[in-house]
């Protein structure tokens, strides 16, 4: 795993989102989203290749890579993490954290980091809420102010890279809240959820956000699910 340095910047007091997919792909949407909808320029990028395969086609094998890119809005002064997967080892995964952690340390002082996922429960009525959670207490108050609930006592962890990131920001003394929305569903995209989140998220820091796409993401999946129900059109039989 190494990171490619894409335009060097120094920055201090800026503020971090970073999210991957997870349970309904919320993190990832809800970084991909930020990461596509504000002015951003590609500052970074971590490669991983520690993988036990390659990839083939036409008689050709390369090797397999995964890409995370970092953004960094100006404007905003917010740096943002993203990816179209998680690390699936361990290793690997606190490789992944570490060596963002050191780049944001890097380019300047930080005043606090963000990230998103998905919550799961069972039974859910109206769009989706946002819960968050956070490695400092005297954090709760941000939450409370944006009249935020705290995540439930049905949880006593939060797994991968969207809870990992946020503990190890608190071993390096990073204040940190995570944002959780809503889900009912964790096999398809929640665009929903992440939409809960993009709203709340534009609202604490005060930033113009049009969360459309997002919808649109919605109408999307409805239609996938939709079609993936109807039956088929054909009987059973061959040719």
């Amino acid at each position: 795993m190494k990171i490619e340095i894409k335009k060097e910047i120094k920055v201090d007091g800026f503020k971090v989102f970073a999210s991957l997919p997870d349970m309904g792909r919320v993190g990832g949407l809800v970084s991909a989203y930020l990461a596509k909808n504000l002015e951003n320029e590609l500052v970074a990028e971590i490669i991983s290749n520690d993988k036990p395969w390659v990839l083939y086609s036409d008689g050709i094998v390369r090797s397999s890579a995964d890409v995370y890119s970092i953004y960094y809005c100006e404007s905003n002064k917010l740096l943002i993490f993203t990816g179209e997967s998680q690390p699936q080892d361990a290793g690997e995964l606190y490789g992944l954290c570490n060596i963002f952690l050191d780049y944001v340390q890097a380019i300047g002082k930080t005043n606090l980091l963000y990230g998103a996922g998905g919550y799961l429960r069972e039974q859910l009525t109206g769009a989706p809420k946002v819960c968050g959670v956070v490695n400092n207490p005297k954090l709760k108050k941000i939450l409370e102010k944006s009249e935020i609930e705290p995540i439930g006592t049905d949880v006593n962890s939060i797994t991968w890279f969207n809870g990992l990131i946020l503990g190890l920001a608190a071993e390096r003394d990073i204040d940190a809240i995570g944002l959780f929305g809503e889900i009912s569903e964790t096999t398809v995209p929640q665009p929903l959820a992440a939409k809960s989140i993009v709203k709340a998220f534009a609202k604490m820091e005060n930033i113009t956000l049009d969360t459309k796409l997002l919808d649109e993401q919605y109408e999307e999946v409805l239609d996938r699910t939709q079609k993936d129900k109807e039956p088929s059109r054909f009987r059973p039989g061959i040719g």
